[in-house]
């Protein structure tokens, strides 16, 4: 059975700098995978493969077995992929409902349905039981809250691949925990989810494998990662 995301020899040169040097490895559906090294590893510009932002110079991406080649971050986000990076995405003057339905908002020749869009918007929030207002202004919400519009907005895409790129750098204790139990909410719904953190804590908590990176390298992955000590990924690191 061919994995969900599979990334196979990846490479990606930028001048003077060798970014991503034949990186390969497996997420599966139902899988958290975490993703560790020292900054300037390359985990960050993998996820720019992935999201669309960057194009491999070489190797391949494949969704459950099939290549896949992203011009751009619409193709990504097309083919069911999400990538919440450090540097959120959205307009702080709009509200939740609006930077979640950015641009599909329901509407009858250029008229938005903005009553139909705040109540779709709830409805959906209700199913995934985060405690969100539709009608609240980005700008007006915690760091944490705009991390659940970006991940709220994958799932409103049917995003069958997320990536996460540190998200609780900026958090909270009480917010970290409530981004934590999203992320199990979604291997449970059989996700493939990749989490990057520099947090060994994390990655022990809440990842079943883990890749390390090492100068745009994959050092090592460990499949199960309950089974390896926490001294091992310090050394590969």
């Amino acid at each position: 059975m061919s994995a969900t995301l599979r990334f196979d020899n990846i490479g990606k040169v930028f001048p003077g700098v060798r970014a991503l040097d034949g990186v390969s490895f497996d997420v599966n559906a139902g899988e958290v995978h975490g993703l560790m090294g020292e900054n300037g590893a390359g985990k960050s510009t993998l996820l720019k493969v992935l999201g669309g932002e960057y194009q491999p110079d070489s190797g391949r991406v494949l969704i459950d077995g099939n290549e896949v080649k992203f011009a751009s971050a619409a193709a990504s986000i097309a083919a069911g992929i999400a990538v919440i990076h450090q540097e959120l995405q959205y307009v702080p003057d709009l509200t939740v409902a609006e930077n979640l339905l950015l641009g599909a908002l329901p509407s009858t020749f250029g008229w938005v349905h903005k009553r139909e869009a705040k109540k779709h918007v709830r409805e959906r929030l209700v199913q995934m039981g985060v405690d969100l207002d539709p009608n609240a202004k980005l700008k007006k919400l915690s760091i944490a809250q705009r991390q659940m519009v970006e991940i709220c907005k994958a799932l409103l895409r049917n995003a069958r691949v997320i990536a996460l790129d540190e998200p609780t750098s900026s958090l909270s204790h009480r917010e970290t925990e409530v981004l934590f139990k999203l992320v199990r909410d979604l291997k449970a719904d059989n996700r493939a989810l990749i989490y990057i953190s520099h947090r060994m804590d994390e990655i022990y908590e809440l990842c079943n494998t883990c890749t390390i990176f090492r100068d745009g390298r994959k050092i090592a992955s460990h499949p199960n990662l309950a089974e390896v000590p926490r001294d091992t990924l310090v050394q590969e690191m």
